[in-house]
């Protein structure tokens, strides 16, 4: 049998459903059949679940994983039976065993685990873009990471810092911002009333860029945070998106970047990739904490988002 969480209508994290299905048969061509070790959760997966990022239902969520091929389809010749492999944009994860697209895959190291990998691959590649895509980061930069105890905002600013720039974190709780204190030059509290006037205090000049992970709660106070002339760089919208003012963003000379990662990464996905393990490897991401569940509590993990309750990556175990 091969276990399955599905979501037949939008909504909170009680509709995604437990399905055991029969087997999924060989591969197609140009596909493998991919069996799971660890499948990441991501972000994005709660707003497919919630219909901001409209799917066909009933839809199969997840867009990320790592596993061992079983069987590969007609025409691929670059990954055989019994190798590893992971994939970080191709939806319909959240299950025991799947196909597909070889061309979605990317190979992974012997020396990290499976777990390893699906905390941090999409999130390091996102990280990685945020470095050398929508923004080109450079030694000396100040840098502003609204929502850095998050997944991706953890590995960014971690890897911002290794690259030479100042960097300012904020996140939502005492144990949250006790996880980033040293890591990190400067945390502050991300729900304060007045943290825009705390940045201004650290950096009176205003910082290089922001990286906006949050969304509305905090958007206001990036803005009053980033140097006229300076960047936002928009990767995340966690409190919701944010009523950005355009005519101030024009007479500041600000400039606003997002969209999907992927183009960013357009021509450099080998090169990223090793550059995320490389990172990992080399302790330049830190310890990355990992929240396993079991696939079957994949509803449990989408609570745990939306409470926020929990730091670094949530991985679910097939």
């Amino acid at each position: 049998m091969n276990t399955t969480i599905r979501f037949h209508s939008y909504g909170g994290p009680e509709v995604l459903e437990v399905q055991d299905n029969s087997d999924i048969g060989l591969p197609g061509a140009g596909q493998v059949r991919l069996r799971h070790l660890a499948i990441g959760v991501n972000f994005i997966d709660t707003m497919f679940r919630q219909g901001v990022f409209p799917v066909p239902v009933p839809s199969i969520p997840g867009v990320e994983g790592v596993g061992v091929i079983e069987a590969v389809g007609k025409g691929v010749s670059n990954f055989q039976v019994g190798q590893r492999a992971a994939y970080y944009l191709a939806p319909g994860s959240y299950t025991q065993t799947r196909h597909v697209d070889a061309s979605a895959l990317v190979a992974v190291p012997e020396d990290l685990s499976a777990e390893q990998i699906a905390a941090v691959l999409t999130k390091g590649l996102t990280a990685w873009a945020g470095l050398n895509g929508y923004h080109q980061l450079q030694a000396g930069q100040t840098v502003l990471v609204q929502g850095a105890s998050s997944g991706v905002g953890s590995l960014l600013a971690r890897w911002a810092k290794a690259r030479g720039a100042t960097v300012i974190g904020t996140a939502g709780s005492d144990a949250k911002r006790a996880a980033l204190a040293g890591a990190i030059d400067h945390v502050l509290p991300s729900d304060a009333a007045d943290l825009g006037a705390q940045l201004r205090k650290l950096v009176p000049g205003g910082v290089d860029v922001v990286y906006e992970l949050v969304g509305k709660a905090t958007f206001d106070a990036s803005l009053a945070a980033v140097k006229d002339g300076g960047t936002i760089v928009s990767i995340g919208a966690a409190s919701g998106a944010p009523n950005v003012d355009k005519d101030v963003v024009a007479e500041r000379g600000l400039k606003m970047v997002g969209g999907p990662m992927a183009t960013y990464l357009a021509g450099h996905v080998q090169q990223a990739t090793n550059d995320v393990f490389a990172a990992l490897k080399a302790g330049v991401l830190g310890e990355v904490a990992i929240t396993k569940y079991p696939l079957r509590d994949a509803n449990k993990a989408h609570q745990d988002i939306a409470s926020r309750a929990k730091t670094g990556s949530l991985v679910l175990m097939p």
